[in-house]
């Protein structure tokens, strides 16, 4: 379940993990994983304290920059769209398959993807289509409900279509936030649940989710993300490492 001689460990890295999407728009969720694949805890478990962080998280985000955001709407339905379906179905695996090992070898190989893409992402010549949202929604949707981590694919699809990725960022978190909510929705009806205890350890979070989520935010404005970044996606990179070494011994 969640052995308490990690909490203070989990909280560190919860802490790392909202001053980080405070301050590049994502990766909450992946690397909240990537850290706790190194624990004995339940990961299916652990995937719902992040969950409930990230309504939080993405809560604050969107309040800190509401000045500045300018959300695409359409874009928004046509993700969510696909979120819908996507969502349900990432759970699933994670409900089945949490505590396997073939799950933590997929965690291991979604670690490392993520971690080359945002590291090694072309630049994209052309906007992709508007209605390649629906398909983004999906995929990011499955890996939102089994990894807590929808970026990539949202990025990737969202960055395309603004010329300035700084726009971007209220999109971003508003479709995150509705993966967030409906995955939320489909542990209590359809999965384990949320316990009172699990609510108890987020509460005891939230304050300094919030605060780290603010600073990230507004650090962006003073700070090259460059740096930041290479050092957080290696991170998460080395971590699928050796998750896919463990796999194997």
């Amino acid at each position: 379940m969640l052995d308490l001689h990690y909490l203070w460990a989990f909280i560190l890295i919860v802490v790392f993990s909202a001053f980080a999407q405070g301050f590049m728009g994502l990766g909450f969720g992946i690397i909240v994983m990537a850290g706790v694949a190194f624990t004995p805890w339940d990961l299916e478990r652990a995937s719902v304290l992040t969950n409930v962080l990230l309504l939080v998280l993405n809560s604050t985000i969107i309040f800190a920059g509401r000045r500045d955001f300018r959300i695409d709407w359409k874009l928004v339905g046509l993700i969510i769209s696909g979120e819908i379906f996507g969502v349900p179905l990432g759970y699933w695996f994670i409900y089945a398959f949490g505590n396997r090992p073939l799950f933590r070898l997929a965690l291991g190989i979604v670690l490392v993807i993520f971690a080359a893409d945002r590291i090694f992402r072309p630049r994209l010549a052309k906007p992709l289509p508007a209605l390649l949202g629906i398909t983004a929604g999906v995929v990011a949707g499955f890996l939102a409900g089994a990894f807590t981590a929808a970026g990539p694919p949202l990025a990737l699809f969202i960055y395309s279509r603004h010329h300035i990725p700084a726009k971007a960022k209220g999109t971003l978190q508003v479709v995150f936030m509705a993966a967030t909510l409906w995955r939320l929705i489909t542990i209590i009806f359809f999965g384990r649940g949320v316990t009172s205890h699990m609510v108890q350890i987020s509460a005891i979070m939230v304050p300094a989710v919030i605060f780290f989520a603010v600073l990230g935010h507004h650090l962006t404005r003073r700070v090259s993300s460059a740096l930041f970044e290479k050092v957080v996606y290696t991170f998460i990179g080395l971590a699928g490492f050796l998750n896919i070494v463990r796999f194997f011994t």
